[in-house]
C-alpha cells in the first residue's frame, strides 16, 4: 500500500510541474552568428529543438524557433506527520532536482 502511495505521489508531483514559455533573449554580440536560442543560464546558444537541464538551476529549457519553453518543479505539499519534503538539489538535473515527499515506512512485522 505504501509503495502505491509513493508512486502516486511521484506521478502527481511530476504532473504539477510549472511550465511557461517566452521569447528567446537577445544574443550577445559574440554569439550572434550561432543559430538557435541564447540561454542566459549557460551563457551560450543551443540549437533549435534541443533542450537542456543546466546544473545549478532546477529547470528544463527547450529551444523553439519562436519561443523558449521552460519547465520547473511544481508545488509539493504533505500534511502527513510521517512524511517530509526534501530540499531542492541544484547539483542534479531537472526533474531529479525537484523536492520530493519522503515518508517513514512502518516496518512492523505481523
Amino acid at each position: 500500500m505504501i509503495s502505491k502511495m509513493i508512486i502516486f505521489l511521484t506521478v502527481v508531483s511530476l504532473a504539477c510541474a510549472a511550465v511557461w514559455m517566452g521569447k528567446p533573449p537577445k544574443k550577445p554580440h559574440n554569439l550572434e552568428n550561432k543559430e538557435g536560442c541564447y540561454i542566459r543560464e549557460i551563457n551560450d546558444v543551443i540549437s533549435y529543438n534541443d533542450e537542456i537541464s543546466p546544473i545549478g538551476y532546477c529547470v528544463r529549457i527547450e529551444c523553439g524557433k519562436d519561443f523558449i519553453h521552460y519547465a520547473s518543479c511544481g508545488v509539493v505539499v504533505t500534511d502527513d506527520p510521517k512524511c517530509h519534503i526534501t530540499e531542492t538539489d541544484l547539483h542534479r538535473p531537472y526533474p531529479d532536482c525537484c523536492p520530493k515527499i519522503n515518508c517513514e515506512l512502518d516496518n512492523n512485522l505481523v
